[in-house]
């Protein structure tokens, strides 16, 4: 049966037929049953996955017994073999007898439909008993003969909009006089890129998501709760033994050989970098996240090769006492605390593996590590006790170049965080400028790849979910007013010849509206280049970025590329009568 067939008929079935009565009494008098997975789960072949069967509402909870089988009947056994864990009274609740079976790091070594019945037995009820079923989807991975050995860089502006995208353009992108007549001399990195589509981001139980059960969409294939990280609910109260998914950074390090980074402007430990490597139930959980990255999940040790950000209290003033950055050093990691110290490394000998924390905790945000002055309404996040600290395009350049060292194939995310925190604020020259500092950064990535073509790298730039940003107009700082619309003007930024950044002390400014300081529930849009990046059109649901990913890294795109270069042959006299990109 296809997949997508499959999942169709998986739309048709009533949660009422979820859970199965294999008995004759009455529904009321049979336990219930639950397989701790999503209803739409999906997978990839050897991707690993834990398997929660909880059943409550039994007689003799000790007596109870599982049996796995498809619907043929055909029994699981021998693929997934005994319980890890078998627990009871999970819930704390003594009038509910209640048990749970979990088979921890299970995978599927074959494409297709998988169909699982779980079974339960309760001695207690005489011969009652009870069923779930469980439908999966899984999609081939494999290294391809041809085509392969590519990489993958996904930009992640956290809570970027199109309104940010705006925004971010018509303060960068118009300096010099660089925006005439209605016309752009040249958008933004992440505009010149040929394929775009619009991504759902809604969580498994709300319209309006956060970063931790977003980032998890993308990560690892499924959606899940709020605050969750690569885990699923269940009916325990303990934060770090939910059912687990990997994720695609911790597959393709395990079994493909693949080097892997996180880059960050917040702490590395927050939610969005923490999603490629972490697995807890609640986002807040800092100090086993870093631990996730030092002693690994799936894999065995580091679950990356470059981790770049803030949040030095995380990893060296501990409750448990351990300095992971001092243990990530004897493990092979050259450590840099500073710009001064990033800028250092050499760029012809890059370490095979570095990490950098530049702060306690969220790093300082682009506008205020300019030396930029505030308006009058925002506060700085200058940290006068670290006041060295790089720019995410710096940090991207040296993670580039540590990953891209050796014929290895890496994946790469890249995160320019504070765009969301300085929304929360409603702080819009700090969320603007971070809007531009991702731009740069998107920048040396596209620069990266094009120098090597060779190796393959599939760069897209997209955002976890939005925040509300809209462009009202221009407002005059001499006269403290906004300019009525048809009033003929443009911004009047100008560039700072040290840094290349727009400065913030012209006249004529652009005026935004930051309404709800909170997270939206509208889709993101994507951009993409290179490799197989005409899969990334369109609208669809977030998860399919996961799948979307693994796909052009396991075929050959050489036919869907030539797309790319015939639209590229298919020249449009550009705005100012050039080629343009």
């Amino acid at each position: 049966m296809a997949l997508s067939r499959a999942l169709r008929f998986r739309r048709l079935l009533s949660p009422a037929l979820l859970t199965l009565a294999a008995a004759p009494l009455p529904l009321s008098a049979a336990p219930e049953v639950r397989i701790d997975l999503p209803e739409r789960c999906r997978l990839l072949t050897g991707q690993y996955f834990d398997l929660r069967v909880e059943v409550t509402g039994l007689r003799d909870a000790n007596a109870a017994s599982l049996v796995l089988r498809d619907t043929n009947g055909k029994d699981l056994v021998a693929q997934f073999g005994q319980a890890d864990e078998v627990t009871t009274n999970n819930d704390w609740n003594t009038n509910d007898g209640d048990k749970a079976w979990v088979f921890r790091r299970r995978s599927f070594a074959t494409e297709g439909v998988k169909t699982l019945v779980a079974e339960v037995r309760d001695p207690g009820a005489g011969t009652t008993a009870s069923s779930a079923l469980q439908e999966i989807g899984v999609q081939r991975f494999r290294t391809p003969k041809r085509g392969g050995n590519k990489s993958i860089i996904l930009y992640i502006g956290d809570a970027m909009s199109a309104g940010h995208r705006d925004a971010g353009r018509l303060v960068a992108q118009s300096a010099g006089d660089h925006l005439r007549g209605g016309f752009y001399d040249q958008l933004m990195e992440m505009d010149r890129m040929p394929y775009a589509g619009m991504i759902l981001t809604h969580a498994e139980n709300a319209v309006v998501p956060d970063s931790a059960n977003t980032a998890t969409a993308w990560a690892m294939g499924n959606k899940t709760v709020t605050s969750a990280l690569n885990v699923f609910p269940d009916n325990n109260s303990d934060p770090l033994d939910n059912p687990r998914v990997e994720t695609l950074w911790s597959y393709l390090r395990r079994l493909h050989g693949y080097k892997t980074g996180i880059v960050t402007t917040a702490y590395i430990t927050d939610a969005t970098p923490a999603a490629e490597g972490a697995y807890v139930a609640d986002r807040g959980r800092w100090e086993d996240i870093a631990r996730h990255y030092v002693d690994g999940v799936f894999t065995g040790g580091p679950a990356f090769d470059v981790m770049l950000g803030g949040g030095r209290q995380f990893f060296e003033s501990r409750s448990d006492g351990r300095n992971l950055s001092q243990e990530l050093v004897a493990k092979g990691f050259t450590q840099v605390g500073t710009r001064s110290e990033l800028k250092a490394l050499s760029p012809a000998n890059p370490p095979g593996k570095l990490f950098g924390l530049f702060s306690q905790s969220n790093m300082t945000v682009a506008y205020d590590k300019l030396g930029y002055q505030r308006p009058p309404d925002e506060s700085s996040t200058y940290q006068s006790d670290l006041p060295d600290q790089p720019f995410l395009e710096e940090m991207t350049a040296k993670a580039i170049a540590t990953l891209s060292k050796g014929d290895a194939p890496f994946i790469l995310m890249i995160e320019g965080a504070s765009i969301d925190k300085q929304s929360h604020a409603g702080q819009a020259a700090g969320t603007i400028w971070d809007v531009i500092e991702l731009d740069r950064a998107v920048g040396v990535g596209r620069d990266f790849a094009k120098a090597n073509p060779k190796r393959k790298t599939l760069v897209l730039v997209t955002a976890d979910h939005t925040q509300s940003l809209q462009i009202l107009g221009i407002k005059d700082l001499a006269s403290g007013s906004p300019i009525p619309p048809g009033a003929g003007l443009f911004p009047d930024y100008s560039i700072d010849p040290a840094t290349g950044y727009p400065r913030n002390d012209n006249r004529f400014q652009l005026q935004v509206g930051l309404f709800s300081y909170q997270h939206t529930g509208s889709a993101v849009p994507i951009t993409a280049e290179g490799p197989g990046a005409g899969l990334f059109t369109g609208m669809y649901d977030q998860t399919d970025l996961f799948f979307k990913m693994a796909r052009v890294l396991d075929s050959d795109t050489a036919k869907l590329d030539r797309l790319e270069k015939e639209r590229a042959r298919l020249k449009i006299v550009g705005q100012n009568y050039g080629e343009g990109e």
